[in-house]
């Protein structure tokens, strides 16, 4: 065991906290913009603030021969001690929710996430029966790490390691981006904390925390900002940078142009409120109809574009699972959703650049809406 005496720790801890701090209003100011991802990172962030700051002020009110001082050294540890694993629960919580997406599931598994927690809270309990099994403050208000911190940390790393493969058993539900985040948010606060238990008196453990929080902001919440705020869909840019992307690759793909059909009519006459929920449940229909692998986003106005994820020329059974779903939601409504599309199938024997596959695209599908619209008259006639 090595102990380290000449550097000013809570000043690390200090910046960290800041530095949350800012991310967490940053989101906040961004928050007509949320998706349920977001909300759980900023927990995540929360959290991390909470035992930051309560590290911080153990460090600070640690002063040798300060005896006065004691009862509130103890206290800032039993505070520490029992909640210092909750950046772990949400951290789990959050990357749960990233895999799954599904709201109800990822609340009832948070009681499990905060298996640590229980733990720190019980070690906490039973220190204060057996001074010293996790901490001991002496009268001279000098904090002693007990045997119980090594194996409160050991058993989280265990925990933490076998929740991690169990995300691992939905392979098909982790991208690239989410295991680069499954792996920092696990393995840089796990180094962190490992050498804050290695040497006495360092800490880094919240320092490898706000790391690993910044970086998968960059990875995974910047992206989330993009998206369009109405339908919580992946906005133009991102769906041109994929479209960028899948055309260098050479993978076989589906791209989709996709209109409402007299969304004007819509909005005219039964106003714009109903006209942004038709849109947002166009958005629910489209993004539920698709597979997890798939891209879907609000092109502009009642334009969406996808991209489906297959080596076969699905499209056309995509289309006709979204009609099917559209006509059951048109049922006992005083206005018909229906919509018009441009279907290519992208198998790179023929070349193209983004621009010439949205003009494409875009021409099938105004083929498509005249169709249906001469389809429409001659019913009626």
């Amino acid at each position: 065991m090595f102990h380290i005496n000449n550097i000013e720790y809570s000043e690390l801890l200090i910046f960290s906290i800041l530095i949350n701090a800012i991310m967490y209003v940053f989101l906040y100011k961004q928050k007509s913009y949320q998706s349920h991802s977001t909300v759980l990172f900023q927990w995540l962030i929360l959290s991390t603030i909470l035992v930051g700051f309560l590290e911080a002020f153990a460090w600070t009110i640690a002063v040798p021969d300060h005896a006065s001082l004691r009862p509130l050294h103890y206290l800032s540890n039993v505070l520490f001690f029992s909640f210092n694993t909750l950046p772990a629960a949400f951290g789990l919580r959050y990357l749960d929710y990233m895999i799954s997406f599904s709201e109800e599931k990822n609340k009832k598994k948070f009681f499990l996430y905060l298996a640590p927690v229980y733990l720190g809270i019980a070690f906490v309990i039973c220190n204060l029966f057996f001074d010293g099994f996790l901490f001991r403050i002496d009268s001279a208000n000098i904090y002693h790490r007990g045997i119980a911190a090594y194996i409160e940390n050991g058993l989280t790393f265990l925990f933490v390691a076998v929740i991690v493969l169990t995300f691992f058993r939905n392979k098909q539900m982790i991208t690239g981006r989410i295991t680069q985040s499954i792996l920092i948010l696990t393995m840089l606060p796990i180094t962190g904390v490992a050498l804050q238990m290695l040497f006495y008196g360092l800490s880094l453990s919240i320092p490898a925390y706000t790391l690993a929080i910044f970086i998968s902001f960059l990875l995974m919440e910047r992206n989330e900002l993009l998206k369009d705020p109405l339908t919580l869909l992946n906005s133009r840019i991102q769906m041109e940078n994929r479209l960028q992307y899948k055309l260098k690759s050479q993978e076989p793909f589906t791209a989709i142009m996709i209109d409402v059909n007299d969304f004007k009519k819509i909005n005219d006459i039964y106003g714009h409120s109903v006209g942004d929920t038709v849109l947002k449940d166009v958005s629910r229909i489209l993004l539920s109809s698709a597979n997890f692998e798939d891209f879907v986003c609000r092109f502009g106005g009642d334009e969406f574009f996808v991209i489906l994820e297959s080596a076969d020329e699905i499209g056309h059974s995509y289309i006709k699972r979204i009609d099917q779903i559209l006509s059951e939601y048109s049922y006992n409504r005083p206005y018909r959703t229906s919509l018009s599309y441009g279907i290519v199938y992208i198998d790179h024997s023929a070349s193209y650049h983004v621009d010439d596959l949205v003009r494409l695209t875009d021409q099938l599908m105004y083929q498509d809406k005249m169709s249906r619209r001469h389809s429409v008259s001659e019913l009626n006639n």
